[in-house]
């Protein structure tokens, strides 16, 4: 590759005496000669500039002045130089003493200097040429704009799939570990709940136990931005406004220290559409987008945040391809320091982050769990940065035109009725089995799919099958939820259900709601939580 030199570097142009005219070329080869030549010269489709072996340009095709913007008679008072950037005598020579063994030299890629002074990449063939008994070069110019702008292409989609497998690979073990977390975190949050219960109410414990409770809720939330970022984190999704999430959102950022330098302009559609999706997971990314923002503005400066309704009738391509359609945009944009451009396509990866390793806790996720959440919701991000200009991140959700559901009034979730709990971990069973027991309900467990049918089947005869069954969605090497379900339903076809687990495979829960499954709990519950999806299922006609 021929590296482009320092600019005002070129040969003097030939003086007229020097230049070879198509007369004297003509006289040289002979008519036919000459003709032969003339012909040859045209048909080549790449432009051809032919030097002496000083390389001062003294013929050309139309193409070389097609090419590079000059008339052919512009070009033969020129030298190679002043046409190939960065071609100065010392690359001349070079070239010239590999002509003396070589058929051809090759140079891979250059740029090639237009009238206009605008350069364009190039592959450039040099040979040599006798005109008569004088020896001369000839230059075949390649535009190969094209094909850089395909290999840059090609390099950024090889990028991008490079990241999505980190971020698959990430998010994978993410999972796990969230799923494994969240069975863990299940007596952290409920047992508190039980434990008051049986204290006075004066009792110096509750403070204590009160500790306890807020730790585990924090972990919890700490564990959905895993899941988040695992694409498996799931929460119940309902249609809203995502106004009401924002104007939240912002009230809950005037506590925090950083807001107090900032100006925030907010700026919401009143005829903004619905959207389907979680109200807290949407909160959790306005927020990490807001916090970024902030952070960015050290010394001051605006936070704009911004609702609209559009319509793209094309594609839009930035940072990622939104397709046509009926979208929400949200646009969160700061007048912070901005993201250097070999930043730009790793901001997105898990654990990624320019902050000192002192500052807040979590850095390095935020941008990855916005990412897995708005994917979630089947939205799409695109952002645009410049060092000391900004950042502007737009969210695009697809539109609901359903109207939220009115708020269900307040229930008691007491029972008598029979529930079995099946679950993989017996630390699940005895939990649910003491939140369940404590509300009244009569319960039993089994640690499989196969033990579940057992029991089934032990039921059978005397038609004294459970009112409920709550399912574990992942039971190890055992059936899963949805399997059990299926089975559970050919024995008993009035079975109902509901499925718990720390995070869903959505379409075995499709399957199992399809089947006739009621609600899915996202693990770790609580009293509340279960009591009410429990109530609702059985409820249910």
């Amino acid at each position: 590759m021929l590296e482009a030199a320092e600019p005002g570097i070129s040969l003097k142009p030939t003086p007229k005496a020097a230049r070879l005219p198509r007369e004297t070329l003509s006289a040289k080869l002979g008519a036919s000669g000459y003709a032969l030549y003339q012909e040859f010269l045209e048909s080549i489709y790449d432009a051809v500039l032919i030097t002496d072996w000083q390389g001062h340009i003294l013929d050309g095709n139309a193409r070389a002045g097609e090419f590079l913007r000059y008339e052919v008679r512009e070009l033969c008072g020129l030298a190679i130089a002043d046409i190939v950037y960065g071609l100065d005598e010392a690359v001349l020579q070079q070239i010239g003493g590999n002509l003396e063994h070589e058929q051809f030299t090759l140079i891979e890629e250059a740029y090639c200097r237009r009238k206009d002074q605008s350069l364009f990449p190039a592959e450039i063939a040099t040979h040599k040429l006798h005109l008569g008994a004088e020896k001369h070069l000839c230059f075949f110019i390649r535009d190969i704009t094209l094909r850089k702008q395909n290999e840059e292409l090609l390099q950024q989609t090889r990028d991008r799939l490079v990241q999505a497998e980190r971020l698959e690979m990430a998010g994978s073990i993410a999972g796990h570990i969230a799923h494994d977390f969240n069975n863990l975190l299940t007596p952290l949050v409920a047992y508190p709940d039980l434990i008051r219960g049986k204290l006075p109410e004066d009792s110096a414990l509750h403070a204590d136990l009160e500790v306890i409770s807020k730790a585990a809720k924090q972990i919890a939330a700490i564990n959905q931005q895993l899941l988040a970022l695992a694409l498996r984190g799931y929460q119940a999704q309902s249609v809203l406004n995502i106004n009401s999430v924002i104007k939240l959102t912002v009230e809950l950022l005037a506590y925090s220290a950083g807001a107090k330098r900032i100006k925030i302009d907010l700026t919401l559609a009143e005829d903004l559409f619905n959207l389907k999706g979680s109200p807290e997971q949407l909160q959790r990314v306005i927020q990490n987008l807001c916090l970024n923002g902030i952070e960015a503005m050290d010394l001051g400066g605006t936070l704009t945040i911004k609702t609209e309704n559009v319509y793209l009738d094309t594609p839009l391509k930035k940072h990622e391809l939104v397709p046509p359609g009926e979208y929400i945009k949200v646009t969160i944009g700061d007048t912070g320091h901005g993201i250097p451009r070999k930043n730009i396509n790793q901001i997105f990866d898990p654990f990624f982050t320019t902050r000192p390793a002192n500052q807040r806790r979590g850095a390095g996720l935020g941008l990855s769990v916005v990412r897995g959440i708005v994917k979630d919701h089947h939205g799409f991000i695109d952002l645009e940065s410049a060092v000391g200009v900004g950042t502007v991140f737009n969210l695009y959700f697809s539109i609901c035109r359903d109207e939220p559901e009115p708020a269900e009034p307040e229930k008691n979730y007491l029972g008598t009725e029979t529930i079995l709990v099946v679950d993989d971990d017996k630390l699940q069973i005895e939990v649910m089995t003491r939140l369940l027991q404590k509300a009244g309900y009569t319960v039993a467990g089994a640690l499989s799919g196969e033990e579940a049918l057992q029991l089934f089947n032990a039921y059978k005869p005397n038609a004294r099958f459970p009112n409920l069954v709550i399912l574990d969605m992942i039971m190890g090497n055992s059936m899963d939820g949805a399997q059990t379900y299926q089975e559970l339903k050919a024995i008993n076809p009035r079975q109902k259900a509901i499925i718990l687990s720390g995070y869903a495979e959505s379409p075995r829960v499709t399957l199992a709601q399809s089947l006739g499954a009621g609600a899915y709990v996202r693990k770790p519950v609580t009293l509340e939580k279960l009591g009410k999806a429990v109530r609702q299922e059985l409820d249910r006609t």
